[in-house]
């Protein structure tokens, strides 16, 4: 998968996310054994410089179609990286997705708490409103929490709108269209709840830390 960083038709896909970077910076000067949590994987340009800045400490926890985190694992693990959990992967199913994922590790107990959270995921309403419930609840002390896209849409999406996709008039009603549905997720969940503070936002991510 990381072979295609850089090659054409996938640059907007290969540049690393400089706020996840600069959060990791942050984190590892108190820590040096953190969790990361990655949802929504795309080529791994953001895995792999936050592999690497790790060195193989702490933990790397992907989330998203398990055949994606399967191939960035194996990707990663070829480079020597051997802190890659690639377990939580979901299948290629219509409701299946990372919030049943996080879910299913959570009433399982299988997830750690983690330092540092990228949500990059799906950016709709249905996906990203339960996972940050469950992410909320698997915070270490002074963990961040990055949501990447907090004014996309799928009225704005180059793929997604229906202009060219007419499908997704099928799938969402014109007021899921022109929402902008991280931007929901954190008025909704992050902006109300006492033990996150708002950090601000930096090249459109909205960052939260938990305080309490």
């Amino acid at each position: 998968m990381i072979e295609k960083i850089g090659t054409q038709g996938y640059e907007t896909l290969s540049k690393p996310d400089s706020t996840v970077l600069r959060y990791l910076d942050l984190v590892m000067k108190s820590n040096d054994n953190p969790v990361y949590y990655e949802i929504g994987v795309g080529i791994g340009a953001t895995t792999l410089p936050v592999a690497e800045k790790l060195n193989n400490k702490g933990k790397i926890i992907l989330l998203s179609r398990e055949h994606h985190v399967k191939e960035l694992a194996e990707d990663l693990a070829e480079r020597g990286f051997a802190n890659i959990d690639s377990s939580m992967g979901n299948p290629l199913k219509t409701y299946s997705g990372y919030h049943f994922e996080l879910a299913m590790g959570a009433l399982e107990k299988k997830l750690p708490k983690f330092d540092l959270a990228y949500i990059d995921g799906g950016h709709v309403f249905h996906l990203d409103a339960p996972a940050t419930c469950i992410l909320k609840e698997l915070c270490r002390p002074n963990a961040y929490m990055i949501f990447d896209d907090y004014n996309w849409s799928l009225a704005k999406s180059p793929t997604l709108r229906p202009s060219k996709r007419p499908d997704t008039l099928k799938e969402y009603d014109l007021r899921q269209i022109e929402a902008c549905h991280v931007m929901m997720v954190c008025k909704i969940f992050m902006d109300v709840d006492s033990r996150f503070k708002f950090l601000g936002f930096e090249n459109g991510s909205a960052i939260y830390q938990y305080c309490a």
